[in-house]
């Protein structure tokens, strides 16, 4: 046998019970957002605000004194600086950059280790900004056969053009989020025959974010 109805008062309870449930949550929804906000702001507004976002380093000024390959030792030799800049936009928000590495690539070779820049804060206005000084020299070993002949075409078609292109890759930490950038410098070919010279400096700088 079915159960029986309930009774309309039982009901009417009910649904009063129900109709104040929700008048209840109404009224504590808007309560429960300003605690939210009101906890929540002092750390989000700097970030969102205040936080220069995606701060590129430029490339104050670079020069190539030796870029050329050794086909007998399969080998790279390179002697190249350069001095990088962090430019944040004006805000009051004063971020640390921390683990700023950088190091230079040729033709896809990568030319020794990265080197460790020092860690610093931006200093307020974003104004300037820090200069970090940066220099790769020495011989890299080229693994012998396609890598090694691919390198050493890329060499002598830039020389042919009169430009040598180097990449350099910049790791950096802003307030522990990392960010990885990648600039391509292209430099006239240093004047002496074995790939040295007096320096040269780059008349085309691009840079772009990877993440």
């Amino acid at each position: 046998m079915s159960a029986e109805l309930r009774s309309p008062a039982s009901q009417r309870r009910q649904q009063c019970a129900a109709a104040t449930a929700a008048a209840a949550a109404a009224c504590l929804a808007p309560v429960v957002v300003f605690l939210a906000v009101l906890v929540l702001a002092p750390s989000l507004i700097p970030r969102l605000l205040l936080r220069p976002h995606h701060v590129v380093p430029r490339v104050v000024s670079a020069e190539l004194r030796l870029m050329s390959f050794d086909a007998a030792a399969s080998a790279l030799a390179y002697n190249l600086s350069a001095v990088l800049q962090f430019d944040g936009p004006p805000g009051l928000y004063v971020p640390r950059y921390t683990g700023v590495r950088a190091a230079p690539f040729y033709a896809g070779q990568e030319l020794g280790a990265a080197v460790a820049l020092l860690e610093f804060t931006q200093r307020h206005g974003g104004g300037g900004g820090a200069t970090l000084p940066v220099a790769w020299a020495g011989v890299q070993r080229v693994t012998p056969g396609r890598r090694a002949r691919s390198v050493a075409a890329a060499l002598a078609r830039e020389r042919a053009q009169g430009w040598i292109s180097v990449k350099v890759a910049v790791r950096a930490a802003q307030d522990g989020e990392e960010s990885d950038f990648a600039c391509s410098l292209s430099f006239p070919v240093p004047r002496k025959r074995d790939g040295s010279g007096s320096g040269a400096h780059p008349r085309r700088v691009r840079w772009w974010q990877l993440r």
